[in-house]
């Protein structure tokens, strides 16, 4: 019984080893195989979060929009990552960007420049400006609204895509929605805006400081930009 059990113990010690060593190469594979054959691969994809430094955006309490837009736009950059993309960011820590632009006009104004800028002086496929929403007046209004601009013929279908992507996560039946915002209309590149739920609706605002939530809404926009690409 004793030589039998010492079998036993070195045949699993000798399993647990081999599983060790084989599963990160399954799961590695199965993680390159998915990059290449993912439509975003290769795809360049510039990622702006919103706000950031002196700007907070909207707010509740404590939690502040350029954060949210901050943490999401990073999550999504590894899911675009992950799936083969190349990836510009706009900003990738807590800062603001009217620096950037030397026209004299207002900071507001100059940070939105620049934005704009580094999105037409580069060489990308499609840019995301990542965002949150607030609606003081209707707490009861909830869930991710994409928005684009008539300005450039793709952004619309971009934006179907990835809004019909964010309605199964957020289990909502919006259409997209054309703004004049000033980033949609200058920007000379196919792109949209994602406002990524309320955070004047208290539900929302729960999830919106949830990282896998934040995940989720990251794959949504990954599984529309592939439809998109895939459409093309």
């Amino acid at each position: 019984m004793k030589k039998s059990f010492k079998f036993i113990c070195i045949y699993c010690t000798i399993s647990l080893v081999l599983l060790s060593t084989i599963l990160p190469l399954i799961f590695n594979t199965n993680a390159a195989f998915s990059a290449q054959h993912s439509p975003l691969k290769d795809k360049t994809i510039l990622i702006d979060p919103g706000h950031g430094g002196i700007d907070g955006g909207t707010s509740s309490g404590n939690i502040l929009e350029k954060n949210i837009n901050l943490e999401a736009s990073l999550i999504l950059k590894t899911e675009l990552l992950r799936r083969g993309s190349k990836v510009i960011m706009t900003r990738d820590k807590d800062v603001s960007l009217e620096n950037l632009c030397k026209d004299n006009d207002y900071r507001h104004r100059r940070d939105l420049k620049a934005r704009v800028n580094i999105i037409n002086n580069n060489n990308i496929d499609a840019y995301i400006s990542i965002h949150v929403n607030a609606v003081n007046n209707a707490p009861y209004v909830k869930g991710p609204m994409v928005f684009y601009s008539n300005t450039n013929i793709n952004s619309k279908t971009l934006a179907s895509y990835v809004q019909d992507s964010l309605n199964a996560i957020a289990g909502t039946n919006r259409n997209p929605n054309v703004a004049d915002y000033f980033l949609l209309t200058n920007a000379k590149k196919t792109g949209i805006l994602v406002e990524l739920g309320f955070i004047t609706n208290n539900d929302d605002k729960n999830l919106l400081v949830n990282k896998d939530y934040l995940k989720k809404l990251s794959e949504g926009i990954a599984v529309g930009l592939e439809k998109y690409f895939e459409s093309k």
